[in-house]
């Protein structure tokens, strides 16, 4: 978060949390503080689908498909059972690959994979792509305006 005073004479703070970018603005009416667009488009992309390999992906997709009828949950990047798992978050990880305390599908290995993928809770399928990300294309808006 930062803070600075609008020309408009507006006190304004701006962050942003998983609705996006967003400025904390003083409500007329009440006095209190509300959080406002301000204007300033979300990105989507890498949220909702993952551009090129997936490296950038922080969606919160967390299943994987060991065959047509059976979907698995992704094992936690903390965990090593039932797979070991070389890739903990450690701050490198967190901050290149959105690797945390999460079962969430990431990319930390792009040399092997080119989609966002995880280690499966199915001990004879060590790990699986995630088939319900999208990859990003021309019919995703990049931008979401609303907050």
């Amino acid at each position: 978060l930062f803070n600075t005073s609008l020309s408009s004479g507006i006190n304004a703070e701006y962050g942003g949390d998983s609705r996006g970018p967003y400025c904390l603005v003083k409500d007329e009416e009440s006095g209190n503080q509300i959080k406002s667009s301000c204007g300033i488009p979300k990105c989507i992309w890498d949220v909702e689908c993952y551009a090129d390999n997936g490296v950038g992906y922080r969606g919160n997709a967390n299943t994987v498909s060991i065959s047509r009828e059976e979907s698995v949950p992704c094992q936690s990047w903390t965990a090593d059972k039932p797979h070991v798992n070389p890739f903990h978050p450690t701050e490198y990880n967190s901050k290149m690959f959105g690797i945390g305390k999460h079962n969430s599908c990431r990319n930390p290995d792009p040399k092997t994979a080119a989609v966002p993928w995880c280690y499966t809770t199915n001990f004879r399928v060590r790990w699986g792509p995630c088939v319900t990300v999208k990859q990003c294309d021309a019919t995703v808006d990049y931008f979401q305006r609303d907050l």
